[in-house]
């Protein structure tokens, strides 16, 4: 150990070089690691990847179209990505999954970078590298960052740039005018805005802006700052960056594209509840809690150790590093605030907040050097024992929840994988040894009170081992037993269907089967609905008859029992059949 130590301090480059290339290992195993070994989720994934495809075969790539139709409920960022990444890597779930794994490592090292680069230069080095991996790590192990830096959809990539677009305010933020760094906080303050107006519409440039005016508010600088920043080249960036797809899109769709995209999918989202997504004001609490579980059992320390409601204190601050928990606090909770007001809720619309949860919690436990005198406390001595009991029951609900799940008709073997597979100790164990570890690590705290701030190891190591274990096991099995089915049954309709032949999916909107059986896929739940989705289809009176892929019981809800049609093809509990118009007809009458 000494001697590494003696390597790294030959060269101030090493011990930042080393903790990067940890952090890059650890983003490896928490959103690459398996990432094409599970096929495409529905609904939202098995939308959000046809619409880059639909874009290489047409070579229309100002134009989103999904279906067979235009499509503007989501700007075109993440699809150009995904469509870049399948032209490069091909057609699959690994490519259509990397953008957003890319995403969400950006934004890690960012974040290491900027808390790396604000530390004092009279801090030690080990000290400044070890604040900045913690804060890294944080997010890195955060289940929001896992889940959503792991599925190609919009949260991950309008969530990075509001974030990379905030930690260049940062970085901006107490710099001297016309500094490198200065110049390149504002580079990228303007450019990740735009970014993330093309990623998601004007909520990406309205979010960074309102925590960065109530931030300025509370400094009483907003009106200085106003004054200093240099407007025109910003200006110039955003404007680049963003307004000439906006520009084509509106010359080659008119007031369609307009309607739709700033009127249905921005006001009325935010006005009125869409695709059946309601929720109470306080619905994203118990999501918080959950997207930055462990992390979040620590914010409520992390806030009150702030005293935010001091307002004189935050204007005497001086520094950048030192005024970071305070953007952090706004980032977090203002995101949070704004979503819970809107009608239409999604746990994947406050992921933007989570770079600033883990930012706050991550100075709690290495603090900046002006803030070490002040004892943790009792506070976070409590939250710790809150995180024991919580990483106890995690593991002795994972031992138990074999006996749990219950049975879903649609995957009868789903249960029983469960059962004989190895994913139930590969969770509890590292769950349960964090919780011991946490006991000897409380217990010993009443006489060395600085082993308070390593409460974030034994979780960090716990959810390691389940991202590096858990993930490689889990992911083949859900992908053989909930997903297979479907994929085949789709592909096989893509070359079964004849070329006038309507596919329609009964039930549940499996939005993949229209990537894997690449053809135009109708949903419905009734004959009626299908008749009259039909009629306004007049070719497909020429075919006599329709596809149409199920669960059994969605199929014999649809009115079509066992016999009733032509089987194609039968996976699992799913089948594939074909039904003479006709028959249909016949269903469909009252």
């Amino acid at each position: 150990m000494h001697a590494f130590q003696a390597w790294l301090g030959r060269d101030p480059r090493r011990p930042p070089a080393l903790a990067l290339l940890a952090l890059c290992g650890l983003c490896g195993l928490a959103f690459f690691n398996g990432i094409g070994d599970l096929g495409l989720i529905d609904k939202t994934e098995g939308l959000f990847v046809e619409v880059p495809r639909q874009m290489l075969r047409s070579g229309d790539w100002v134009t989103p179209r999904w279906n067979g139709e235009p499509f503007f409920d989501y700007p075109v960022w993440g699809y150009w990505m995904v469509a870049i990444s399948y032209k490069l890597f091909g057609i699959n779930a690994w490519a259509a999954r990397l953008p957003a794994a890319l995403a969400a490592t950006a934004t890690v090292l960012a974040l290491f970078a900027l808390v790396l680069v604000l530390a004092p230069a009279e801090e030690s080095q080990g000290s400044r590298v070890g604040r900045a991996l913690l804060c890294g790590t944080l997010l890195t192990l955060s289940p929001g960052w896992v889940g959503w830096g792991r599925s190609s959809v919009t949260d991950m990539f309008l969530a990075s740039a509001i974030s990379l677009a905030l930690l260049g305010f940062a970085l901006a933020w107490g710099a001297a005018d016309a500094t490198p760094q200065r110049r390149i906080g504002h580079g990228a303050l303007a450019l990740f805005c735009g970014i993330a107006v093309l990623a998601k519409g004007p909520v990406g440039l309205l979010l960074p802006g309102v925590v960065i005016i109530a931030f300025l508010l509370l400094k009483g600088r907003l009106w200085a700052e106003v004054q200093r920043t240099p407007w025109p080249p910003l200006l110039a960036l955003f404007l680049g960056v963003t307004a000439p797809w906006y520009a084509l899109a509106t010359a080659a769709n008119g007031t369609t594209f307009l309607n739709r995209f700033l009127g249905f999918s921005n006001v009325e989202r935010f006005t009125s509840v869409l695709y059946s997504h309601p929720g109470p004001p306080w619905f994203y609490l118990p999501w918080l809690v959950v997207l930055l579980l462990p992390w979040s059992l620590f914010l409520p320390v992390a806030a009150l150790r702030l005293r935010f409601w001091r307002r004189e204190a935050w204007r005497q601050q001086t520094s950048a590093a030192a005024d970071l928990p305070l953007l952090a606090l706004l980032w977090l909770v203002l995101i949070v605030a704004f979503f819970s007001s809107a009608a239409t809720k999604l746990p994947g619309y406050i992921l933007p907040a989570m770079p600033g949860g883990a930012l706050l919690v991550g100075l709690l436990f290495r603090p900046w050097p002006s803030e070490e005198a002040r004892p943790l406390g009792a506070g976070l001595r409590w939250s710790g024992w809150i995180n024991t009991v919580l990483l106890a029951l995690i593991s002795i609900a994972a031992v138990l929840a074999p006996r749990w799940i219950g049975g879903d008709p649609s995957f009868p073997g789903f249960a029983d994988a469960i059962a004989a597979s190895p994913l139930p100790l590969l969770l509890a164990v590292p769950a349960g040894l964090a919780a011991v570890a946490l006991v000897l690590l409380l217990r010993r705290s009443s006489a060395a009170p600085q082993l308070l701030s390593r409460l974030w190891l034994p979780n960090a190591v716990a959810f390691a081992a389940v991202v590096t274990l858990l993930l490689p096991a889990l992911n083949p099995l859900f992908d053989r037993e909930r997903l297979l089915p479907v994929r085949e049954l789709a592909q096989l309709a893509g070359r079964e269907a004849t070329t006038s032949e309507p596919l329609l999916v009964v039930g549940y909107r499996r939005y993949s089967v229209v990537f894997y059986s690449g053809r135009s896929v109708r949903f419905v739940t009734s004959p009626r609905e299908a008749i009259d989705l039909l009629k306004a289809a007049p070719a497909a009176e020429a075919a006599g008859s329709v596809l149409l892929l199920g669960s059994d019981p969605e199929l014999l809800e649809f009115g079509i029992g066992p016999g009733d049609a032509v089987l194609l093809a039968r996976r699992d509990s799913h089948r594939l059949v074909r039904l003479p118009l006709t028959t249909l007809n016949q269903l469909a009458q009252p």
